[in-house]
């Protein structure tokens, strides 16, 4: 499939404009300036080092770097999720503690666009190569008996009662108390844990006054309700903790 794009060229810097499919920038030095809602691919020998969104802090010896700027109807942050899981089928091991529920529509529209864009990264160097076979990750069942258990959650100053009445419905009761605010990288930046956390609290923010629910907030899983009291950081699973002292990981983790 052909891409039809306009670009412009400088000495550190090659941009290539797609049009309907965003804006992909390759840089032959870290560059100054970072959107903060832009996804990087940071590369040493052609090799991925780093993917990151909004920031490049942790790119160790990186020599090259290739920044998206996703078109308007792609969301960054999810489309920025589903590169990581993608990647981990790969084998890469990516630094994310945090699960997003993405609907099969859109999941199909980034993994077309993802197809789109990723011929032309690769003609700038990037090499994405499966490198084992990947773990399965833990799986959890809902359980019906579970839907009236009211779980109670205390973890970095965020305290809630959570139901979890149908598979991808959680109930946050009213009077949970919210983690104040997002912690920052080392560079003083707000990671991508943060700004999702951010965007579950604007999309529920008639609920909260004073990083206080003033009334329940449904929202679609365990991790979202995580990020949403907390920022995520931990095991979500293991934070839900039943009258009788169990987490919800002990009571609906597959064996």
């Amino acid at each position: 499939m052909a891409t039809d794009f306009t670009g412009s060229l400088s000495d550190q810097q090659i941009t290539l404009n797609l049009k309907d499919n965003g804006i992909i920038n390759y840089y032959s030095a870290k560059p100054e300036e970072i959107n903060s809602e832009s996804i990087f691919f940071s590369l040493k020998n052609n090799e991925m080092v780093e993917l990151s969104f909004g920031s490049l802090n942790n790119v160790g010896d990186a020599t090259n770097f290739i920044e998206i700027v996703v078109p308007e109807n792609i969301i960054a942050p999810d489309f920025f999720f589903f590169l990581t899981e993608e990647l981990k089928q790969d084998g890469y091991q990516m630094n994310v503690n945090y699960q997003m529920t993405i609907s099969d529509q859109s999941i199909a529209v980034y993994r077309k666009y993802w197809e789109n864009i990723l011929p032309l990264l690769r003609a700038f160097g990037l090499q994405i190569v499966q490198l084992k076979k990947p773990i399965a990750k833990p799986r959890h069942k809902y359980q019906k008996s579970l839907a009236n258990v009211p779980f109670k959650i205390d973890y970095n100053g965020s305290k809630a009662t959570v139901y979890w009445v149908k598979r991808n419905e959680l109930v946050i009761k009213k009077g949970a108390i919210l983690l104040a605010n997002a912690p920052l990288t080392k560079a003083g930046l707000i990671g991508f844990a943060g700004k999702f956390g951010l965007r579950l609290r604007q999309e529920n923010e008639n609920q909260i006054k004073e990083n206080i629910l003033t009334s329940d907030v449904t929202l679609r899983s365990v991790n979202e309700v995580g990020t949403f009291l907390y920022f995520a950081g931990t095991n979500s699973w293991k934070q839900f903790i039943s009258p009788d002292g169990k987490t919800l990981d002990e009571l609906t983790i597959v064996r």
